[in-house]
Formats: structure tokens, C-alpha cells, sequence
């Protein structure tokens, strides 16, 4: 291989990143309009999706010419995509158009236009951790022109309906369920979204229906030629809800904002014979109870839950006579208001209980309010007293949300976090995405508009600022808080004034050109593939813009990273040798900005002018790494690894191999060989934060298996501790650290040249388990900073 077949590679690589770049940064555009940052209309909407697939096109190009045309069937994946985007612009359904009958579980926003808004809102309410909400399916708008007879030639028609009606009838025999009835619901779908105060989208038709017999087929059709009188009647375009909801004890509506009282959350509850109960909350968490208007009930009345009034509940209290538990309506509260994100208006939740069950959402409609925002003159006096705890950040989704502050860490069980607080992270990882479907707000130390939460925290329509510095210091964790994403503050306490400003401010959902909006990103933003593990990671894997761009970045920095044994033809290539200060054999390639360019044929590191190298090197360099421990390698530790030793010792040179460094200005592919061991580092620090990324290859060593895997185990922590995605099969060890702030890849890169030196026998010495801790609290101590640091990170730029 020449030299300019090496650059040609690293060229094609280079582009793929800017083009990551470029495309994201469209992507984030489109996202941040979404987000309520700036206006936007239809020529903003074809326009972004033309400039985004003309760049992702070319990524799939260079992938391609990168790696010998091993990926044409992305090609093929890339158009499929571009068709869907196509067929939304031009207003029409796109997916899963042609399905009859959906799942709730399979709805999501792109599918609105077919199944109604209220079905994706069902759909969305069963992924939150928590919510319980109705299970059942939608005969979407195709279905019920199938059902008509609505559709295409004689042949086609009875072919469509015969499908319909058998998907129908399949999807009710399965709905059974014990103590539950079928509810059925003509709604409105595929128009306008109604918003405008007394003209609320309803339903069209309803009723009940018992399920019948368990799996009965005869009861399924009879219920479907039911369905299809019902909608014969009605005006289309309308899609139809089957819904299996509980046969309730106690049923009523939760409203996000009092018909007379908005500022005040509403639930109303009722039970046949035992009247109505009223409760009025406030709308941020954790919901207390501003007053309730309980119906007196006769003394010694058996409640839904099986007790009396007067019995105990703790040692203090009895029961009362309300129809449900405060705990019961907080959580209805903390569900409206999850709702109330979602539609971007207040809504209305109908609710069920059976006895000894927690409440089920069965019907969600909008229930728009005329607010009045403050008035100029409250808003000034408010905020003239308000304290602000944090200021900075970048805006990820506008919005003002009020809550208790809760620190959360990837680790966090979602179970844990309660819904509707404030979630305060260090980093925006994608891991923290089912915190995300329980909060009202989320505040992160690190992390940019591109990343995948931020998609999430878009989609949920949650107020969302990241990079805000020092935000698990500042805001203090169990505090009361205000957080105005847009302007990227986060006061101290629950501001009313601004909750109102906020809510009467925002850009509305409703709007024809943000549901276009929303429906494309849904094909061309959210991020499938995450781990390169997994067996999904495939061409066919991806299902958006942004999946085949992680896909070309993620197989082009595999193709470099290998590419010395895919390569063999290296050798050839003219290096030059690296006095690196350290026993190391090393050579250097320069592909561009890499070294010094007065610098001879023989280099040392003060001549390195490759960032990422340049802080490797320091990390290599750092005497307490190269502390010479003993050696606790036993005879059979030799005898394991005698074939394995004398095949490398067999192997001449080349096979022991000087290490070799590819490098550039901002890339590093540096081949490591120290002993028994190889390990790679591959990583680009450009000035696109947003596509830098280190990744890390480790495997090998002289030991016995056990203690082999003990120092992979180890060196696993300590990438894990870094917040690598890490990935560990006996010794071989892979980290992957991408979407990170610059200060985290600069010190996980030192860190990784002092890993490089520290652990190069360690394996002799790892002779019981306890030396894998041991070993991680002597290495975390002398060479980690700490979690948190409000120091800054001295950087190859500050040195030089």
C-alpha cells in the first residue's frame, strides 16, 4: 500500500466526520425549530430535508469508498428513508400506511394522521415508566375505508376488507382480559387538530361491549359489523379505538387546568350510589392539595378499597371518606401534566379503578383554556425577587417547568425518580432516557442539542437545557425549582408568574406545520443503534437519517482501526521513529498536521503536533505510571502461555511489531504493542465537538486466563468510570466514548496513556479477586480526577 492509499482512506474518513457534522447540524435546526427556538414554515421544512438527505447520501458514498463498497445495501436503506420523508411532504401517510389494524404499543407520532391524536397519546402515556394506561388497538383510517368498501377496483376492495375485517376480529380476541369491558370509539383523524375553545374534537361514536367468550371468533366478527354500522354513519376520514378497560369501582376525569380555576389542577371522582368528590391540586410537583369537596357518606360505608372511613391507615389517620387515596391523585396529576406536555395544551384524562388497582388512563382529549398570562408589572416584581440558582447552558427545548431537583446518574432506576421532578445529570447520556419520560424538566452539566436526550427530551416536549456548568452543585438536590429552559435559568422555588408567562407563551403543537415537522423528524432524527454490540447494528438496523450516519461514523472508525490488519501491505509505508521518552519501539505516519513539518526523520514528542497524540503521549509519559511492581507470574502462567509466547517470539519483528501511530492534526490511530498485550486508541478531536470521539481496543497478556480477564476486567471499570460504552469478553476489551464534552475526551485520552503504561504486566500480579478493587481504587486515586472537578483540565492548547 502507498501512502496515498493511506491518505485517500484517512481523507474518506475526514469527510464522513465533516458530513456528520454538517448533516447534524441541519438536524439540530430542524430539532431546535421543533423546540420552540424560531419560526418556521413549509420551505423551511423541504428545504432542511433535501440539504439533510443530499449529505447523508454522500456519507453512505464515502463509506462505501472507505471500506471497498461493503456496505452498498445501505444504499437501498437510504432511499427507503428518503421515500417516507417524500410521501410526508407532500401530506401524505408514509410507514405503515397500508396497516389495517395497529397495536397501541406500535403507534407513535408519525402514525397521528392515520390513528388520531388521542391513539398516539394512549400509545406515548403506556412507554412511561409508572402510567398505566388503557391497552387495545386502532382500526386506522385505512382500515375503515377497507371496512367501507372504500377503496380501489371490486377486487382490490374485497380484498382490503376481507384484511381489515380478519385483522379486526384477530386484534379483539386477543383483547380479552378478566374484569375489563371493550370500549369502542370513532374519532376524528387525518384532519386539522381542533383547538379553539367550545369546538373540542369528540368522539364520533361509543359504546361498551363485553369481550365475550374468551377467544371467541363468531363474537369478534359480530363486533366488528357493529363497528362498521357505527362508522358507515359517520363523516371521515376516522379512525376507531378498542380499548380493554378495567370494569371500574371508581371512575372520574383529571383536567390540567380547572375549568374556573386554571391555575389548579382538577380530579373529579364518582362511584354509582356514593356521589361525586372533587379535588383541586397544584400543577407542579409534588402536587399538594389546595382544597377538596368531599360528598358525605353514610358511616360504616365499605369503600372501593375494602375499608370504612374510620379505619386506620397509619397510626394517626384513618381512611377518610374521599373515593381515592391522595397518592392515587397525585399520581393522576403527575399523569395529566405528563400528558399536558405531550399535546402541548391542557388536557383531560378519563380515568378507571378497580378495587385494590392503581388508576387507569382510558380516554385523553384536549381541553383548551383561555389562560391569562401575567400581567407585566407581576412578571417584573416576581422575577425582581426571584433567586437565580444556575445560569448558562445550551437551549435543548423551550418551556417552564417547576419541580423538586433530583440528581440523577445513568444508573438511576427509573422506579426511583418521581414523576414530574426536575432531573439534574452531569452528562446528557442516552441511558437517562426513562428518567426523562417521568420528569418535567432536565438540567445536564454536559451534553449538546445533537445528542440523542435531546431528541428524547424534544419528542416529550420536555423544558431541557444541557451543558449548564456546574448544575449538580448548583442546584442542590431535593430543592424546590423553577426552570426556564428558554432562557436558560433555573430559579430558586416555584415561580407562578413565570409557570403562567411560559405556559401562554410557547409554540403550539397543534400548529399544521409542527406536526410535519414532528412527523419527519421521527424518520430522520431519533438514533436506533446505540451499541455497535448488538446484533442490530446492521444496514438493515437503520430506520433513520441519523442511524446511517452513526452507522457510516461507526463502521469508518472501525475500518481505520483495523486498519492495519486489513491492510498488510502497511509495512511498505516510509514512518519515522518516535522517541516517545518512554521503552517504547514507536513509529509515526503523518497524514497531515500530524508532526512537525521541520522535523527530521527521526522525531520526538515536543515535535507531535497531533492533538489527541499529544495528550496520549503526556498521559504515557507520566513517570508513576511506569512504578515497576513485582511480578507474581507463576510456572503455569508460562506453561498456559507457552505456545502463544514462542509463536510471538517465533514471529520475527514484524509480528512483535514496532508500535505505530497514524496521526493528523485532530486524528490519532495509534497500534500499541507492549509485551503480550495490543491495544488500540482511535480518536478525533476536531472542532465539531458534537463527532469527537475516542475509542479504545485492549486484549492480550502473558498470565493465565483468569488473571488476564481479572486486568480486562479491570481496565473495563476504569473506561466505565469514564463514561466509555463498554464492551468485555474474556480479555478483549472495547470502549467506545462519543458525544462527551472536549473536557472529558481530553482527560479519558491521558488517561488512557497512563492506563497504557500502569496496567502492561498487571495481569502477573491480579492473583485473587480482590486485586481487580485493589488495583482500580490505586489507579482511580493516582491518575482519575475526580467525578466532578471544578478545576479546569490543563490541555495540550494551554501547554504549548
Amino acid at each position: 500500500m502507498s501512502v496515498w492509499r493511506l491518505q485517500a482512506l484517512f481523507h474518506n474518513f475526514k469527510a464522513i466526520l465533516e458530513l456528520n457534522n454538517t448533516a447534524l447540524a441541519g438536524m439540530a435546526e430542524m430539532e431546535q425549530a421543533l423546540g420552540g427556538e424560531y419560526i418556521f414554515d413549509r420551505p423551511f421544512l423541504e428545504s432542511s430535508v433535501r440539504r439533510v438527505s443530499s449529505l447523508v447520501h454522500h456519507a453512505v458514498y464515502c463509506l462505501n469508498a472507505l471500506t471497498g463498497n461493503a456496505y452498498v445495501p445501505l444504499y437501498d436503506r437510504y432511499q427507503d428513508i428518503l421515500a417516507v420523508l417524500d410521501a410526508i411532504l407532500a401530506g401524505g401517510n408514509s410507514g405503515r400506511a397500508g396497516a389495517p389494524v395497529l397495536a397501541l404499543e406500535d403507534i407513535g407520532w408519525e402514525l397521528e394522521p392515520l390513528v388520531g391524536i388521542e391513539a398516539v397519546c394512549l400509545a406515548e402515556l403506556g412507554r412511561h415508566a409508572g402510567v398505566r394506561a388503557a391497552r387495545g388497538a386502532v382500526l386506522t383510517t385505512v382500515g375503515v375505508d377497507a371496512l367501507l368498501g372504500r377503496v380501489g377496483t371490486p377486487v382490490e376492495t374485497s380484498a382490503a376488507r376481507e384484511t381489515a375485517e380478519s385483522s379486526l376480529a384477530a386484534a379483539l380476541q386477543a383483547m380479552g382480559e378478566e374484569r375489563s369491558v371493550l370500549l369502542v370509539a370513532g374519532v376524528r383523524a387525518g384532519g386539522d387538530f381542533v383547538e379553539d375553545v367550545g369546538d373540542l374534537p369528540g368522539d364520533l361514536f361509543a359504546f361498551e361491549a363485553d369481550h365475550g367468550p374468551e377467544g371467541s371468533l363468531p363474537a369478534a366478527l359480530e363486533l366488528v359489523r357493529r363497528i362498521e354500522r357505527e362508522a358507515r354513519a359517520c363523516p371521515g376520514p376516522l379512525a376507531v379505538l378498542v380499548l380493554s378497560v378495567p370494569t371500574a369501582d371508581v371512575s372520574g376525569a383529571v383536567r390540567t387546568r380547572a375549568q374556573d380555576e386554571p391555575e389548579m389542577l382538577h380530579v373529579e371522582a364518582r362511584q354509582t350510589g356514593a356521589g361525586n368528590d372533587a379535588f383541586f391540586l397544584r400543577r407542579v410537583h409534588p402536587f399538594d392539595m389546595v382544597r377538596s369537596e368531599i360528598t358525605p357518606r353514610q358511616g360504616g360505608r365499605r369503600f372501593a378499597d375494602g375499608r370504612r372511613a374510620t379505619d386506620a391507615v397509619s397510626r394517626s389517620m384513618g381512611r377518610g371518606s374521599a373515593l381515592i387515596p391522595l397518592s392515587a391523585l397525585k399520581s393522576l396529576a403527575e399523569t395529566a401534566m405528563t400528558l399536558e406536555r405531550m399535546l402541548g395544551v391542557p388536557v383531560e384524562a378519563q380515568w378507571r379503578e378497580a378495587a385494590g388497582e392503581a388508576c387507569v388512563i382510558c380516554r385523553v382529549s384536549p381541553r383548551p383554556v383561555r389562560l391569562e398570562a401575567p400581567s407585566d408589572g407581576e412578571l417584573a416584581e416576581e422575577m425582581a425577587r426571584a433567586t437565580v440558582l444556575a445560569r448558562g447552558g445550551q437551549l435543548v427545548q423551550s418551556g417552564v417547568a417547576a419541580g423538586l431537583a433530583v440528581h440523577v446518574r445513568e444508573d438511576t432506576a427509573p422506579a426511583d425518580f418521581p414523576l414530574g421532578a426536575v432531573a439534574v445529570a452531569r452528562t446528557a447520556s442516552p441511558r437517562l432516557t426513562p428518567v426523562l419520560r417521568m420528569a418535567s424538566a432536565v438540567v445536564t452539566e454536559y451534553g449538546t442539542a445533537a445528542g440523542h436526550l435531546a431528541t428524547v427530551a424534544r419528542e416529550l416536549r420536555l423544558p431541557a437545557v444541557f451543558g449548564l456548568a456546574d448544575a449538580t452543585r448548583l442546584i442542590p438536590d431535593g430543592r424546590s425549582v423553577t426552570v426556564d429552559a428558554g432562557e436558560g435559568v433555573v430559579y430558586d422555588g416555584v415561580l407562578d408568574s413565570l409557570l403562567r408567562h411560559g405556559a401562554a407563551g410557547d409554540l403550539s403543537p397543534t400548529d399544521p406545520e409542527y406536526r410535519t415537522l414532528r412527523r419527519l423528524l421521527r424518520f430522520i432524527m431519533p438514533l436506533h443503534l446505540v451499541n455497535p454490540a448488538a446484533p442490530g447494528f446492521s444496514v438493515q438496523g437503520c430506520r433513520t437519517m441519523h442511524d446511517i450516519l452513526h452507522f457510516c461514523h461507526d463502521r469508518a472508525v472501525d475500518e481505520l482501526a483495523h486498519f492495519q490488519e486489513r491492510r498488510p501491505g502497511l509495512g511498505a509505508i516510509r514512518s519515522r521513529r518516535l522517541h516517545a521518552g518512554v521503552p517504547l519501539d514507536m513509529r509515526v505516519l503523518d497524514v497531515g498536521g500530524g508532526v512537525d513539518p521541520a522535523a527530521g526523520d527521526e522525531v520526538g514528542v515536543d515535535d507531535v503536533r497531533s492533538v489527541p497524540f499529544e495528550i496520549f503521549l503526556r498521559g504515557l509519559n507520566r513517570p508513576a505510571a511506569w512504578d515497576d511492581g513485582a511480578s507474581a507470574l507463576g510456572l503455569g502462567d508460562i506453561m498456559a502461555n507457552m505456545p502463544r509466547t514462542m509463536g510471538m517470539l517465533e514471529g520475527g519483528t514484524e509480528a512483535q511489531g514496532a508500535s505505530l501511530a497514524v496521526a493528523g492534526a485532530d486524528y490519532l490511530n495509534l497500534s500499541l504493542r507492549m509485551g503480550y498485550h495490543f491495544s488500540v486508541v482511535d480518536a478525533y478531536l476536531g472542532p465539531e465537538q458534537s463527532r469527537n470521539y475516542v475509542y479504545f481496543r485492549f486484549a492480550g497478556g502473558l498470565a493465565a486466563g483468569k488473571r488476564r480477564e481479572r486486568r480486562a476486567r479491570f481496565i473495563a471499570l476504569v473506561l466505565e468510570r469514564m463514561d466509555f460504552l463498554v464492551t468485555r469478553e474474556a480479555d478483549l476489551v472495547v470502549g467506545r466514548l462519543k458525544l462527551a464534552e472536549d473536557y472529558s475526551l481530553r482527560v479519558a485520552l491521558e488517561t488512557l496513556g497512563a492506563l497504557t503504561a500502569y496496567c502492561r504486566q498487571m495481569d502477573t500480579v491480579m492473583g485473587d479477586e480482590g486485586d481487580v478493587g485493589r488495583i482500580l481504587d490505586d489507579f482511580s486515586a493516582r491518575f482519575m480526577p475526580p467525578p466532578v472537578s471544578d478545576e479546569p483540565v490543563e490541555t495540550a492548547e494551554a501547554t504549548t
